[in-house]
């Protein structure tokens, strides 16, 4: 079936430039400011990357390992709450050390070239206690209101956060580009107001303010041009009260839909049918704080997120027009404990987390673990990076046939984004929790000023789960690409000659059409070449690191083309080595420190790795030198390393027979407190001395389980039906003298809970199989 999509009429939203009252200077003149379309840096339309890691909810001495694989994965800007609690639990006595060392943290992203966004509250949920409420502030004041009593207090929080980030806003030559005001207030635009000036008059200052603008029916009260109203998505909601499966989501779609129905409807309620966005939401740009990059479950809701739930969702985002992307979380994390209370979000009526784990199942989990969706969200990060100049000026165009529900599987998906006659044809055949068929016979006509295109020539076959997009009039170095029907990746610079990096994807030959006005001729080993009218078609290519073509335009310029295969694409990485901006394809974990590759992963096959532009020198790793093989245009090396198995024991130490659920344990009878199954678990602690993590893999079946050394419980999880995962590196000095011992507490029928996989009856703990994976580092320098 042919889908229309008329761009020929579409014209660009109107730009509204100085009217928002933001913007600031670098000590080197580069200017960040808004306006009603996107961001901008140095003159220049932005669109950047920003992803949520909280650094009271990781040891500080894992903070630079953890920044170093944000920035690797694409994260250009790291967000940041301040929870008020973890730094004056006890009124009065305020605390900026270790974990809670707010300074170092947005030192080290300054460190790394990261920018920084922090959320200052006061108020902040992100499944805090109270929040981020210390306990002693309630009955100071009508809380979040302009309520003197409660601003005294307010003043206080953002007068000692000022000093913690003294001297490190953009405008002094920081890294901060952005303060949060409170969070998910939906109803008091004066109050919102006062923080900022508060903020200021604090000495917080930061080029961008920004507000979580869902809730209601219109979104959020702000208060006009001070702050950009940003929003979000997630695949589900753990924080909805009921245990039945949810609907099909909206996230799924294209439709230029900002507010959100369903984010925070635990705190404000929801009339879905009446949810629209701001009446003046033109006036600020499409962005996002809290695209889902997982979610947290909570003891009534367990779901499973998938790779592709999450990366499908952030594809969409952009189609529809979103010029910030913004992840909660990108990186998970642990609920630290306090002097007087647990930290985490706990109610009996409404949310109830686990004490410790915030992993949010998170593209970086929280022990630091690499998740399929990092690499999934990596390859579009590479993409903005290297087109999103361009396209934050682009605007949605949406076709004459759209699915008419959110129940509709069966109508094609499909959209762009345009800027005159040049942009992006982004598909969707993927939807959470939902059978996709494919979809036969796929065209789209692109109806454009200047010409007509029918994309592809021939229809295609739409696979089901499918999800990409493909350029459209673009213009390579002087080459004018009509169309491709495989997707951009990036782009690398080498000496007068740019490399653009294409992937094949689902079920799609890669074909390039180019206008013939524009090239001379093309050269390619592999593939064929075909004019035809109104085109040269390059076709018939087998992806793959050697796949390239090259194309010498009319003005003497000559641009190449790497295709690589899909799996391929989730490996590749760019980033400054061995002296200059490189492509490194390997399957482990990359960081880019110092000029070096760091390399990690589980065993050497993995932690292979092929680098272009060929490096002149020899590389060395630990003192000896690789040897390089060709592999397509890249260099492969295979790195030296010893693995080894880690040695696990375990074994009952309480009887494992029904007792009383953990929800009853936690929340109504204290008499089962020592009452649960337990098990012993050790392992050989000269493991670590080569590792530089070991990850303890724990299959069980059962309700909470709950893992102590000395006697500390250090992590806990839901049962979901997968298994539990939980990194020991930062546990090494005490698992010396210390065993791990776990609790875990049946599943039993009556207890009211959602998950994807559960047992029909009562369950008793049960742990079927532990093992311990090792991984290991190297560091290779030319």
């Amino acid at each position: 079936m042919k889908y229309v999509l008329d761009a020929s009429r579409h014209g660009n939203a109107e730009l509204i430039e100085g009217h928002l009252k933001m913007g600031g200077e670098n000590p080197s003149g580069v200017k960040i400011d808004a306006n009603s379309r996107y961001l901008t840096r140095g003159g220049k339309p932005w669109l950047p990357v920003m992803g949520e890691f909280h650094f009271s909810r990781c040891p500080h001495g894992q903070w630079e390992e953890e920044l170093l694989k944000m920035k690797a994965g694409g994260i250009q800007i790291v967000a940041t709450y301040v929870f008020w609690i973890h730094h004056e639990e006890i009124e009065g006595r305020f605390d900026w050390s270790g974990d809670k060392d707010l300074r170092t943290f947005v030192r080290l992203c300054q460190k790394h070239g990261l920018d920084a966004l922090v959320r200052i509250g006061p108020w902040a949920h992100g499944e805090c206690r109270n929040g981020g409420f210390p306990d002693w502030l309630y009955g100071r004041g009508a809380l979040r209101t302009n309520d003197e009593d409660y601003l005294l207090y307010a003043r206080r929080l953002y007068e000692e956060i000022s000093r913690q980030v003294d001297g490190l806003a953009y405008q002094d030559g920081g890294p901060i580009i952005g303060i949060q005001l409170d969070n998910e207030l939906t109803d008091n635009a004066e109050h919102l107001r006062t923080l900022k000036s508060m903020a200021l008059e604090s000495g917080i200052q930061a080029p961008l303010y920004t507000i979580t603008g869902w809730g209601g029916p219109g979104g959020a009260r702000i208060p006009r041009d001070e702050v950009l109203p940003l929003f979000g998505g997630y695949p589900d909601h753990p924080w909805e009260k009921h245990t039945n499966p949810l609907p099909p989501g909206p996230h799924y779609f294209f439709h230029p839909m900002r507010n959100d129905p369903s984010i925070g409807s635990d705190l404000f309620g929801e009339k879905e049918s009446e949810i629209r966005d701001l009446d003046d939401i033109d006036r600020y740009p499409d962005g996002c704080c809290e695209l889902g990059g997982g979610v947290q479950i909570t003891y009534h809701r367990r779901p499973v997120i998938d790779s592709d739930d999450v990366a499908a969702m952030a594809m969409v985002k952009i189609a529809n027009g979103c010029n910030l992307l913004g992840y909660y979380m990108y990186h998970g994390g642990t609920q630290p404990l306090g002097e007087r209370s647990t930290m985490q979000e706990s109610d009996a009526r409404g949310n109830q987390l686990p004490v410790r784990s915030y992993d949010f199942q998170a593209p970086i989990g929280e022990f630091g673990r690499i998740r399929d969706s990092y690499k999934s969200l990596k390859r579009l990060h590479l993409f903005i990076h290297d087109f999103g100049e361009k396209l934050a000026l682009m605007t949605a165009v949406y076709p004459d046939i759209r699915p008419y529900s959110v129940e509709d599987t069966k109508t094609v998906r499909v959209a762009a984004r345009m800027d005159g006659d040049s942009g992006f044809l982004f598909f969707n055949n993927y939807q959470r929790l939902t059978e996709m068929p494919d979809k036969e016979h796929v065209q789209v006509e692109l109806r454009l000023a200047s010409e007509t295109l029918n994309v592809p020539a021939a229809p295609f076959a739409l696979k089901h789960d499918a999800y990409f997009f493909w350029p459209i009039q673009m213009d390579m170095g002087g080459a004018r690409l009509k169309y491709a029907t495989a997707q951009p990746l990036c782009t690398l610079r080498e000496d007068d000659v740019t490399l653009y990096v294409f992937f094949e994807v689902a079920g799609v030959r890669p074909e390039f059409s180019f206008d013939p006005v524009s090239i001379a001729d093309v050269e390619l080993k592999e593939g064929g070449v075909e004019r035809e009218e109104g085109a040269i078609a390059v076709r018939d290519l087998r992806p793959g690191l050697g796949c390239l073509f090259t194309v010498r335009t009319v003005e003497g310029e000559v641009i190449k083309v790497l295709t690589v295969n899909e799996r391929q694409s989730l490996h590749m990485w760019k980033g400054q080595a061995f002296g200059r901006d490189r492509l490194i394809a390997c399957e482990g974990n990359v960081t880019f420190e110092d000029d070096a590759l760091h390399i990690s992963g589980t065993e050497a096959e993995r932690m292979a790795f092929a680098v272009y532009p060929p490096v002149e020198r020899a590389l060395d790793q630990g003192g000896l030198s690789l040897l390089a093989e060709q592999e397509g245009i890249f260099q492969a090396y295979k790195p030296v390393l010893q693995s080894r198995e880690v040695e696990v024991t375990w074994k009952p130490t309480r009887d494992p027979s029904l007792h009383a659920s953990f929800f009853e344990y936690l929340f109504e009878d204290e008499g089962q407190k020592g009452n649960a199954p337990e098990w012993e678990i050790t392992l050989d602690p000269s493991a670590f001395v080569e590792a530089n993590d070991i990850t303890l893999i724990i299959d069980f079946v059962g309700d909470v389980a709950q893992a102590y050394i000395a006697g500390q419980c250090v992590a806990d999880q839901f049962y979901s039906g997968v298994p539990w995962m939980i990194g020991l590196k930062r546990f090494r000095e005490i698992m010396a003298n210390e065993p791990i011992v776990l609790k875990i507490s049946p599943l039993l029928k009556k207890s009211n809970i959602y998950m994807p996989s559960r047992p029909e009856e009562d369950h008793q703990a049960e742990i079927r199989d532990v093992r311990a994976e090792a991984e290991y580092t190297i560091v290779v320098n030319a």
